[in-house]
């Protein structure tokens, strides 16, 4: 019995596309062949499928996917503002998977398995809606890994996260301009950095480049540019005095690290109570009388509220953006992973729009954006 395989995912495959495995037999003509899989991830094996041939040729069509994105992890994200260089997410889960699959076959019910076998890098990054299969994670290397325009905007010891994927030892530069667009002082650099697994999560904010490249910003920096190497720059306006206070949003974006939104209009803070009563008689018998209130003119009560439990909705705005910005917006509607950063804080929080509009400035020019987000977290008053 032989077993082999035809055709593997290659180059730089999404786990939140199908991951198709073919492979044929020589045994696919016995009426009762089964093909079986074996998924293995660190050591472990996840799950076994057997499935029958394909009628018309025999061979087998096995989608890994929805078993290996189910090991992909969220939480290896911790902001920080004491660095420029945050994390350097792994293949263990972070941002990608290796994943081992063996291929046995099951004839007149004894099963072989691991006839063929075949190790796969899957990573977390999510499929665009348009050119499936064309645009793939290779188009990012050695760029920033974001699909917003490379221009942003934060105000002094804020946090800006960004990603980059490279192939190469990284020097990051910073340049700053004043108002006038003269650069301020000469080029800073920092030293080469090795990225072991290719990926590197950055803040680009004003206080983790002065802590990595030992600078200072002031009300003297209009903007500055920051790049590695000699490669595409990301420019940052930082903006004084703004009339209300900013909320800066952090959400893991499709190519799976994260990025930064600013919400800097207005804002507004909702809760929700969730109230749980029980009813009682509002009066009292005393003697030959009933009372309706104490001696003190303090009225009976007839509900009485046991339990309260509220939850809280920030309406957030934006200011107005070009039509590239709000197709990256559309990333942060759909991500798994928003964090919220308040007063050095950072909660949890979930979009609570179900619709999304693609937003042009031909057709709604200088439109704000506006998104509800629900803090994830809820909190009880006293119990009675």
């Amino acid at each position: 019995m032989a077993i082999t395989i035809n055709t593997t995912p290659s180059g730089s495959p999404s786990v939140h596309d199908n991951l198709w495995h073919v492979c044929s037999s020589d045994n696919s003509g016995s009426t009762d062949m089964k093909y079986v899989f074996d998924v293995w991830i660190n050591g472990v094996q996840k799950i076994r499928v057997k499935q029958y041939p394909e009628p018309l040729n025999g061979k087998a069509y096995f989608d890994a996917g929805p078993t290996v994105r189910n090991e992909m992890t969220f939480n290896w994200f911790e902001p920080i503002n004491s660095s420029a260089y945050v994390s350097e997410p792994d293949m263990s889960g972070d941002v990608g998977i290796v994943y081992a699959l063996r291929i046995g076959e099951e004839v007149s019910g004894v099963t072989t398995s691991n006839l063929a076998s075949g190790q796969v890098s899957g990573y977390n990054w999510a499929p665009p809606l348009f050119k499936r299969r064309v645009v793939g994670l290779s188009d990012r290397l050695n760029k920033w890994l974001t699909n917003r325009p490379l221009t942003a905007y934060t105000k002094l010891a804020e946090n800006l996260f960004a990603g980059f994927y490279c192939n190469t030892a990284l020097t990051l530069h910073c340049a700053k301009y004043d108002a006038s667009n003269t650069q301020i002082g000469a080029t800073l650099n920092g030293g080469a950095t090795t990225i072991e697994n290719g990926f590197v999560q950055m803040n680009i904010g004003t206080t983790a480049l002065s802590a990595t490249l030992s600078t200072t910003f002031d009300d003297s920096v209009k903007y500055y540019d920051v790049w590695f190497n000699s490669l595409d720059k990301m420019r940052v306006y930082l903006t004084c005095n703004p009339k209300y206070t900013p909320v800066p949003i952090h959400f893991l974006n499709r190519w799976g690290l994260y990025d930064t939104q600013r919400f800097d209009l207005v804002s507004r803070l909702m809760m929700d109570v969730e109230r749980k009563t029980f009813g009682q008689k509002d009066y009292q018998f005393n003697g030959n009388a009933v009372d309706y209130m104490s001696t003190s003119n303090r009225y009976y009560e007839g509900t009485i509220a046991y339990s309260n439990k509220a939850k809280w909705v920030y309406k957030l705005t934006a200011d107005a953006m070009t039509d590239d910005d709000y197709a990256w917006m559309a990333e942060l509607v759909t991500s798994p992973q928003i964090l919220l950063e308040w007063d050095g804080y950072f909660y949890p929080v979930t979009v609570k729009a179900t619709n999304y509009e693609y937003s042009t400035f031909v057709n709604n020019r200088l439109r704000p954006l506006e998104i509800e987000f629900e803090l994830n977290t809820s909190r009880a008053t006293q119990l009675r």
